[in-house]
C-alpha cells in the first residue's frame, strides 16, 4: 500500500454567516508514515515514543498528520512548519490545538486501520467526524450503542443490520466529539430522532441534541459521519468524493 493523501476546504453556509473549514484524509501503513516523524512537535514525538504497539503508533501518526495538514490548508500555513505546533489531549482525550499562530482553530480526528481523517474548523463553528470499517467481528460492540429506536430507523430505509450498526456508531461518535465527551455516556442520550436517505448520504437528527445533525456516507468498506450545526449547509461534495477515492484505493 502506498502513501495517499487528499485535502481541501469545506464551506459552511448559514442564513446569516459563512465559515470555512478544511479536511485531510491520509491512507498509509506505518512504514510509510515514519518518514513524516519530523512533522511532529517535541511534545507529540515524546508521546509517540512511549507507544509500544505498531497499531497505536500508526493511529497516532495518521491522526496527527491528518489534523496538521487540515489546519495548514484552512489557514494557508506552510506545511513545513508543522513541527512548530502540536495537538494535545483534553481531559476526555479530545484534541486541543496548541502553539498554533492562528488562534481559535480546532480539529476533530478519526482513524481506522490505515486511514486517518481530520477536520479543521474555526472554534465558532465546531465539527465532529468519525470513520469506521464495516466489519462482522465488531457487530456486537457496535450493536451495544444502538437503541431500539435507532434500529427501527435504519431498518426502515432498508439498511442491513451490520451497515446500520456501523453507521449509527459513527453518527454517535462524531456527535460525542462535538460535545467533547467521547462515548462516556448512556447511548440513549445520543439517540437518533430522525433518519433519512438523501442521494448517497444519510441524514440523522438527535432526540436530545436538536441543534445538531449528522451526514453519513459509505466509502468502500467504511462508513464516515460528519456532525455539525443543524441549520448549516456544508459543501461536502469534494470531501465525499475524495474519501471514496482513497478508501477504495488498494
Amino acid at each position: 500500500m502506498k502513501w495517499l493523501e487528499s485535502s481541501g476546504t469545506i464551506e459552511l453556509i448559514r442564513s446569516d454567516s459563512q465559515y470555512s473549514a478544511s479536511f485531510s484524509i491520509i491512507k498509509s501503513p506505518l512504514p510509510g508514515l515514519t518518514a513524516y516523524l519530523p512533522f511532529l512537535h517535541e511534545v507529540e514525538r515524546n508521546y509517540y515514543d512511549t507507544l509500544k504497539a505498531d497499531m497505536r503508533r500508526s493511529s497516532y501518526l495518521l491522526g496527527r498528520l491528518a489534523a496538521k495538514t487540515a489546519l495548514s490548508v484552512m489557514t494557508g500555513s506552510d506545511v513545513t512548519q508543522m513541527a512548530s505546533f502540536y495537538i494535545d489531549f483534553g481531559v476526555f482525550q479530545f484534541p486541543v490545538v496548541k502553539s498554533f499562530p492562528h488562534q481559535n482553530s480546532q480539529v476533530s480526528i478519526s482513524h481506522c486501520q490505515h486511514i486517518g481523517i481530520a477536520l479543521a474548523f474555526p472554534e465558532e463553528h465546531p465539527l465532529g467526524i468519525d470513520i469506521e470499517k464495516i466489519a462482522p467481528d465488531k457487530a456486537a460492540a457496535l450493536e451495544s450503542f444502538s437503541t431500539p429506536k435507532d434500529k427501527e430507523q435504519f431498518a426502515g430505509i432498508g439498511l442491513n443490520t451490520l451497515v446500520g450498526y456501523t453507521l449509527m456508531w459513527t453518527v454517535k461518535e462524531s456527535l460525542s466529539k462535538i460535545i467533547r465527551t467521547g462515548l462516556t455516556m448512556d447511548p440513549g442520550i445520543l439517540e437518533v430522532k430522525s433518519f433519512e436517505r438523501l442521494g448517497d448520504c444519510y441524514i440523522s437528527t438527535f432526540t436530545h441534541w436538536p441543534q445538531y445533525k449528522s451526514i453519513s456516507f459509505q466509502c468502500g468498506e467504511y462508513i464516515c459521519s460528519v456532525t455539525l450545526a443543524r441549520k448549516t449547509t456544508p459543501g461536502l461534495d469534494r470531501f465525499v468524493q475524495l474519501c471514496l477515492d482513497i478508501c477504495e484505493e488498494h
